[in-house]
């Protein structure tokens, strides 16, 4: 696919969204409520849609627009009114116009079934129309001579100006785009502009086309087509039909000297030199760049390795003590800092964008179940890394389908225990300790404990004798197989999905945690990273291993003092300022391999996790490290508290801790240790 036709994709994804976040605002409101502004998003949408369309000779998808834009623009004047039927089709619309357009853009075409739904739809867009006018009016005359066609005819000038030919654009694409909608004739290329060869500037625009254009589009419209290359071109357009009086009927064949010299003074309005302010606001709008994601990702590995190869360097200025060297790569490690800080700032994108797709999800699959939800999303300007944000997609689809069918009970139902009949289900985002929340919750029937544990345990996922709390239950909605649902429908009973849900969160080092309360609704909080590239660490050692913790999950470091050992005896824990804290003793957990200490203290890591906190036992403290994540091969898929692995300045490998699988080692042997007392 070239450069141009990835951004025609793009820009025609971002009208669809626009579209269909501006029909979904409107199933949530009545009809009377929807106000003109909404209209007219969704007519130049599609408009805008069209007419990219057209520039690429995109003959189908400009047909299909054009006949919706149609219906749109006899809406926005206010000579048909809009009607929730009008809305639902609109949707399947815009669905349809996504898959015309991925057809036409790898030169395939519709197959059967959706070439019968493209002509449905046409046909329904023309009911809503009414019976479509025919092409050439006739007016009652006695002769013959006097019959003439109400279509209007215009004449075209198009000048090209020097920054058209330097964006690359092609002028006979906006010609053939003209010509879907109207009928081209007496097409000439003017070249009288051209001067001799030897005073040619090879960067200069010389060429001018003239042109008779009929069509029925009126003359805003037909204006209106040249929306995207008005400041590259000078341009006239004028209706040369306009029906007179008899008596001014010789003044048709009047020579088109004056109308030449009116069109070349127009041409010379029109390329008058702009004034600063004019400047700037062209400067405003290119301020803003598209690059390619892949282009961004390969700098980011480039400075990856660069950080890599800084920390060999700046091990090497402090082996070495040397005093200037070492000045220098602090310099470097400061600007890398900055740079990395830079293009991660580049990957982050908001959350909004992709948030809101999801409501045309909920909306959809309300309706199908019959149930009515007002859907609330908060913290859309929350950012999170673009990967991220792409992986995120379809997990939270999953749930929010489970939430309106499980969660949300019917409306019967929730009439008949006293709630409002209209169920909520909020989907927010924040950060948080150098990570993004994200929570899903509805006000819906909760999660049944019971039937949920003695689901798993009939299929044996858990055992009749474990003994575990309210969250470890509820977790139990994620094991494969296990649903709760007492009827099997097409969104989801099927004990699918939950599963892949937390496989993919935990892809992304991400976890899940459940919360409920029987009767009045549950939440789900995913906490994510914020990137998956480069992160702050803090670099530990334990035995003969070196490991990093995240640093946003580094509450404290304190040592581990003989007062200490004697308080806690045969317990993995001590009394931190009143409070209890759990341990782990990180050689003994990792099984690593003790080495001679250059220090006889040990220490503690404080390390916290949402609401979970717990200390790390290790024998040396490095400070902080830069870290560049790598990922691990297939030999460290099974081991649970490791996210990835980095390369030191040393050139050994340092593993990346997963503080979050850590907490929860800690609470499983707390909790076993108190079965045991």
């Amino acid at each position: 696919m070239t450069e141009e036709l990835a951004l025609f994709c793009e820009d025609m994804d971002e009208q669809l969204g626009i579209m269909e976040e501006t029909l979904v605002d409107m199933c949530e409101i009545s009809i009377d409520e929807v106000d003109s502004e909404m209209i007219n998003k969704l007519f130049r949408a599609m408009h805008t849609m069209k007419g990219n369309a057209g520039m690429f000779g995109f003959d189908d998808v400009v047909s299909f627009a054009h006949v919706a834009e149609n219906l749109l623009d006899e809406i926005r004047n206010e000579k048909i009114s809009l009607t929730e039927d009008m809305v639902e089709l609109f949707l399947l619309v815009n669905d349809h116009s996504k898959t015309l357009i991925d057809v036409t853009v790898v030169e395939e075409s519709l197959d059967e079934d959706q070439l019968e739904h493209h002509n449905d739809l046409l046909s329904q867009l023309s009911v809503f129309l009414g019976k479509e006018a025919p092409s050439v009016k006739i007016e009652d005359s006695s002769s013959d001579e006097d019959i003439e066609p109400e279509i209007p005819i215009y004449e075209i000038i198009i000048k090209p100006k020097t920054s058209f030919y330097e964006a690359d654009m092609d002028i006979f694409s906006i010609i053939k785009y003209l010509g879907v909608i109207g009928d081209i004739s007496d097409l000439i290329i003017n070249d009288s502009d051209i001067p001799t060869i030897d005073n040619i500037d090879e960067k200069k625009a010389y060429l001018i086309i003239e042109l008779k254009y009929e069509s029925e589009e009126s003359l805003d419209d037909i204006t209106a087509s040249f929306d995207f290359v008005k400041s590259d071109i000078e341009l006239s357009i004028e209706q040369i039909n306009k029906q007179e009086p008899k008596q001014e009927e010789p003044k048709k064949e009047e020579p088109k000297k004056e109308k030449v010299l009116e069109v070349k003074e127009i041409v010379k309005v029109v390329s008058k030199p702009k004034n600063k302010k004019e400047t700037s606001k062209k400067e405003q709008k290119s301020s803003s760049l598209r690059v390619d994601s892949s282009k961004v990702d390969q700098l980011i590995n480039l400075i990856s390795e660069m950080v890599i190869a800084n920390a060999k360097i700046t091990q090497i200025a402090n082996s070495d003590e040397n005093t200037e060297l070492i000045e220098s790569t602090d310099t470097l490690t400061s600007m890398l800092e900055e740079i990395r800080t830079g293009v991660m700032d580049i990957r982050m994108v908001q959350v909004g964008s992709s948030f809101s797709k999801l409501r045309r999800i909920v909306n959809d699959t309300a309706k199908k179940l019959g149930k009515d939800i007002d859907f609330v999303i908060s913290g859309e300007d929350t950012e999170l890394d673009k990967t991220v944000v792409e992986k995120i997609s379809d997990p939270l689809v999953h749930m929010l389908r489970n939430s309106v069918d499980h969660g949300v009970e019917s409306i019967e139902k929730r009439v008949a225990n006293g709630k409002n009949e209209k169920g909520k289900i909020d989907l927010r985002a924040y950060p948080d300790a150098g990570s993004i929340v994200i929570e899903i919750e509805d006000d819906g029937a909760g999660i049944p404990k019971d039937v949920i544990l003695n689901k798993a345990i009939s299929n044996g996922i858990v055992s009749p004798d474990d003994n575990l709390t309210d969250k470890e239950i509820y977790n139990l909605i994620f094991a494969a197989g296990l649903s709760t649902a007492e009827t099997i429908t097409d969104v989801s009973g099927r004990g699918v999905g939950m599963d892949v849900v937390k496989r993919n969160i935990e892809e992304l080092k991400g976890t899940l945690e459940v919360d409920s309360v029987f009767g009045k609704g549950s939440k789900i909080t995913v906490r994510l990273p914020l990137t998956l590239a480069i992160i702050d660490g803090f670099l530990v050692q334990a035995g003969d291993t070196k490991y990093i913790i995240p640093l946003d999950m580094v509450d404290e470091c304190i040592e581990l003092t003989q007062e200490h050992k004697s308080k806690m005896k045969d317990n993995q824990f001590i009394n931190l300022r009143g409070s209890i804290l759990p341990l782990l003793d990180s050689s003994e957990y990792f099984e690593t391999t003790q080495v001679n200490s250059q220090s006889d203290r040990e220490n503690i890591i404080i390390i916290s996790s949402i609401n979970n906190k717990a200390g790390l036992i290790v024998n040396e403290l490095h400070g902080e490290f830069q870290t560049v994540i790598k990922p691990l091969g297939a030999v460290f898929e099974k081991v649970p508290w490791v996210s990835g692995g980095t390369i030191l300045g040393s050139g050994e490998v340092a593993l990346i801790l997963d503080v979050p699988m850590l907490l929860q080692s800690v609470s499983i042997a707390a909790k076993n240790i108190q079965n045991l007392e």
